[in-house]
């Protein structure tokens, strides 16, 4: 294992003895690889192990409660470079556990991460190195910059956080920020593309290569059950709850249209569509989609009544798995690794709502993080694809310069991190989320929550006129619950 020690005068002085007899071309090229061999043993812990099987025992402990013992073992991996992935992963459980001040902390922390590199990426070439060593060895040996539906589920949940302790004008912002982040992504969607076209202009190899998706199959299945990787029903459907709770109609009217749009068969947010419509006399609305509704769902508390919501995230996204693939590289055969999905998430299962002994309902699919995770990659595998051929280039324009004979420990290191897959995504993600709401009479009572052979009581006390969230997280067999009235 590479133990990571800060760099003295003597290490560089061995460096330059090893190239004095070779020339200078081959110390500067073999140094860099050296230098970037030991940095990325710092960067991040998934060169030498999957970041998976990492968090396998994390979901163990998990499972059977240990929330501590998982925030502990994330805290001895919060201080590399993938920092970000690490406190995603924390502030997760910790809401799970009703931690809610540590989460807050812990998304906050991501959150300024996010923002840090964005404002570093406008001004500066700062990525340069990490991405310079990746050409020359692994998209592992790049620090954790998380993805646009990450990102736009860490304001989701940072939401939820302030919605729990009753904080509406906090829980506005974060919502307000996860959707212009999705704003923003609309705009750029094409960059990713666009950027590996331009980056592989001379060697060609997309061009070599069209039928690349075929070698994911799939990848490329699940990917095309989204629009893209980064439009949330969700949380325009939280942001649309928020505004409709401060007593701000119109801009409810506006985010649950959003949601539509974008998860069309969700029929509570249709029948919340078609209810503000109704009530903001939007009448070309209302006769566009209200034949589509059932009654049920259009109804709003009558008078000592108040809005039961139930917000459920369902298990957990699936893990990135390494395959092997042959290309055409400059005319020849190669054999490369890449991170992809092999299978769907488990089948969803409802919610099933139980209040005072009598079942109220069942939740609804919202947004699908499986298939948003999957859409990310496979956005992102143009740009891999080229970057581990030009890897490939360079490596046989090094073995053209015998430079592998005269270094074979390192060039077997070299040859190690190439062929490892970048594995690492935000693993504490729910599989699938959904929603339910309904009128519910006031009064203390039981909530019962069913889904399959698994079930849970939460004592929610409904008050007239007022709306009670729960929100429910089922993760290792376990619901894991909270119910707040705002």
């Amino acid at each position: 294992m590479v133990r990571c020690r800060s760099t003295k005068n003597t290490d560089g002085k061995r460096m330059k003895n090893w190239g004095e007899g070779m020339g200078g071309k081959v110390t500067t090229i073999w140094g860099f690889l050296a230098v970037m061999v030991l940095l990325s043993g710092c960067a991040t812990n998934s060169i030498f192990s999957s970041y998976p099987s990492q968090v396998e025992n994390i979901k163990l402990q998990v499972s059977i409660g240990d929330f501590a013992g998982a925030q502990a073992v994330l805290a001895k991996k919060s201080m590399g470079a993938d920092i970000m992935l690490y406190l995603m992963e924390r502030g997760r459980i910790s809401q799970m556990a009703g931690d809610t001040e540590e989460s807050i902390q812990d998304f906050q922390t991501v959150l300024e991460a996010f923002e840090a590199k964005e404002a570093a990426a406008k001004i500066t070439a700062s990525g340069v190195a990490s991405g310079a060593g990746a050409v020359m060895l692994n998209e592992n040996a790049i620090p954790y910059q998380g993805d646009i539906y990450e990102r736009v589920f860490v304001h989701s949940f940072q939401a939820l956080n302030f919605l729990a302790e009753r904080n509406l004008d906090a829980a506005a912002v974060e919502v307000r920020r996860a959707n212009l982040e999705q704003k923003f992504a609309l705009q750029e969607n094409e960059n990713e593309l666009i950027e590996a076209e331009e980056e592989d202009e001379k060697a060609k190899i997309l061009s070599a290569n069209k039928g690349y998706k075929s070698k994911f199959p799939a990848l490329a299945t699940i990917a095309g059950t989204v629009k893209n990787s980064f439009q949330n029903a969700y949380s325009f459907y939280i942001s649309g709850l928020i505004y409709e709770i401060n007593g701000d109609a119109n801009d409810a009217y506006i985010d649950y249209k959003k949601a539509l749009e974008i998860y069309p068969g969700n029929s509570y947010i249709r029948g919340d569509v078609a209810r503000l419509a109704k009530r903001l006399s939007m009448e070309e609305d209302f006769e566009q989609i209200k034949d589509s509704v059932s009654p049920a769902r259009m109804t709003s508390p009558a008078e000592g009544e108040g809005k039961l919501v139930v917000l459920y995230e369902q298990g957990y996204v699936p893990e990135r798995q390494e395959v092997n693939v042959l290309f055409d590289i400059m005319g020849v055969p190669n054999n490369m690794v890449f991170p992809t999905y092999s299978e769907r998430a488990p089948p969803a299962r409802s919610l099933v709502i139980g209040l005072a002994g009598e079942r109220l309902g069942e939740t609804e699919t919202v947004v699908q993080p499986s298939a948003m995770a999957a859409r990310a990659l496979s956005d992102r595998m143009p740009g891999m694809i080229v970057r581990q051929g030009l890897r490939i280039i360079a490596r046989e324009k090094m073995k053209d310069n015998q430079l592998t004979s005269t270094f074979g420990v390192l060039a077997g290191l070299g040859q190690f991190f190439l062929n490892r897959a970048d594995l690492r995504s935000w693993l504490m993600l729910p599989a699938e989320v959904q929603i339910m709401h309904a009128p519910a009479r006031h009064g203390e009572q039981i909530l019962t929550l069913r889904n399959g052979s698994v079930s849970s009581e939460v004592v929610i006390n409904i008050q007239p006129g007022r709306t009670t969230v729960v929100h429910v997280i089922e993760a290792g067999g376990q619901l894991h619950s909270r119910a707040v009235t705002i």
